[in-house]
């Protein structure tokens, strides 16, 4: 395909444009579902295509197309379509300067997820179903779905980059619904890799793992305890931790959503307790949502987000690089050649304190300790609402009966100075999947964490 790519970049050369960058894929991709052991979806495409974005006179112009054989043509729409739009914008964009790289990057899954047998993947549900079931016989109903994907990208642009790197996905989710009398509750789980194949869920993701993960979740909310609303000291473990460093931290620190947010105008300062530190790691290797190089073909870096209580850098791709003053970081991933590139996180989390996991109980006379979330929200004005699918109470330090429905809520720019424990030990992350105009999969995580009583609130039901 790289032939057919650079041909465009030369034609764009004649047409006036000051950069051209031309994506491609091809490729399988993968869905299937199963509702109480029936097979409810089934889709299998290959898919290829191309997106064309070029910069003219400051303005954009974007165009995709699934026919490479008229790539000619959406070379001269998208520079045309810029060249339209440029005499209404207000302030042109201008891209932060690169190095530019040529690079073939291999995967090496040791089962390619396209060549496994159907009968194979549906082996998996089915036992992942009869995992859930057997688990506990109040559980009702059982959903199970998996997301497969196997191909290459290619990147060429007209400053010189030259990249081809793989696209590989295996991701899977169960859905539990249990009822005990009167009461119901529901649960999920997922986990996926991006840069392992099927063996993945063979070895690490397997049916009894993910199945009695949710399955558990299920169960322990029809026999916890209904929350006491307020705020009160809490500990929050890392699944939950992730999702506030993703939804009601990281995406403030996305340079397109600073400026509109509770970050904005803050980098230099001071916005977390003592001995804060969080990161989106681009070079967190082998998590979900890392790879060498993002859609721009910027190599990924790690990025500082806060960096002892300072807010330290943000997020950007070329565009946000030049208009705010900052390096580039990385973070341009678009969710397939039918978008375009934007700023997106990768792996995000709270890096390591100092104490002992069991030190962060210590004094709590009642609290909740947070284990996993179910779903969530957030504002760019730091304002989040989480639902939790299994969380205890701490009570004299120690950890107590499980409770159901409960959810957090507060502001997260004013949680982060509540922050008064951070765990010294290593964590697993949880996978995402991030919506923001089109979806990015994410890992985020972080050690055990405990906030001071008004660093979260505490309610009913989400």
């Amino acid at each position: 395909m790289f032939d057919v790519l650079e041909k465009a970049i030369d034609k764009s050369r004649d047409l006036g444009a000051s950069y051209v960058e031309v994506r491609g894929e091809s490729g399988f991709i993968e869905y299937i579902q199963m509702d109480d052991s029936r097979i409810t979806a089934l889709t299998q495409r290959l898919e290829r295509g191309v997106a064309v974005r070029a910069l003219v006179d400051g303005a954009w112009g974007f165009v995709t197309i699934g026919d490479i054989d008229n790539l000619d043509k959406a070379v001269s729409d998208a520079i045309s379509m810029a060249k339209t739009a440029a005499p209404s914008r207000r302030e042109p964009i201008e891209l932060a300067e690169v190095k530019t790289y040529e690079e073939v990057i291999k995967a090496s899954p040791k089962k390619d997820p396209r060549h496994v047998p159907i009968e194979e993947k549906i082996k998996y549900m089915n036992d992942m179903t009869k995992i859930i079931r057997d688990y506990d016989t109040r559980i009702t109903a059982v959903t199970v779905k998996i997301r497969t994907a196997s191909g290459q990208k290619y990147l060429v642009t007209s400053e010189g980059t030259k990249i081809q790197s793989p696209s590989l996905l295996v991701w899977t989710y169960p859905w539990v619904s249990a009822k005990d009398g009167p009461r119901m509750s529901a649960a999920r789980y997922e986990d996926a890799s991006t840069h392992q194949g099927w063996e993945f869920l063979e070895q690490v993701a397997t049916p009894e793992v993910i199945g009695t993960q949710a399955a558990r979740k299920a169960k322990l909310q029809l026999e916890g305890v209904a929350p006491k609303a307020g705020a009160v000291p809490c500990v929050c473990a890392p699944r939950v931790i992730g999702t506030l460093a993703h939804e009601a931290l990281g995406h403030l620190a996305e340079a397109d959503l600073t400026v509109n947010s509770a970050f904005g105008g803050k980098v230099g300062e001071v916005v977390a307790a003592d001995g804060v530190n969080m990161t989106d790691d681009g070079t967190n290797t082998g998590k979900v949502g890392v790879s060498k190089y993002d859609d721009e073909g910027v190599l990924s870096s790690r990025v500082d987000i806060i960096k002892d209580s300072v807010l330290t850098e943000l997020m950007t791709n070329r565009e946000y690089a030049a208009k705010i003053g900052q390096r580039t970081t990385g973070n341009a991933r678009a969710e397939s050649y039918l978008f375009q590139p934007i700023i997106r996180m990768r792996s995000t989390q709270f890096e390591l304190g100092n104490h002992a996991r069991e030190e962060l109980f210590e004094g709590i006379d009642f609290g909740y300790y947070c284990v996993d979330f179910r779903g969530g929200q957030a504002q760019t004005n730091a304002s989040f609402q989480v639902g939790i699918q299994e969380a205890y109470e701490i009570v004299n330090g120690e950890i107590g009966r499980p409770v159901t429905d409960l959810s957090i809520s507060g502001i997260a720019t004013d949680s982060l100075m509540k922050i008064d424990a951070i765990s010294k030990e290593p964590f697993e992350y949880e996978i995402g999947r991030c919506g923001k105009g089109q979806e990015a999969l994410v890992s985020s995580g972080g050690p055990d964490i405990r906030f001071a009583a008004g660093g979260i609130t505490f309610g009913g039901k989400a």
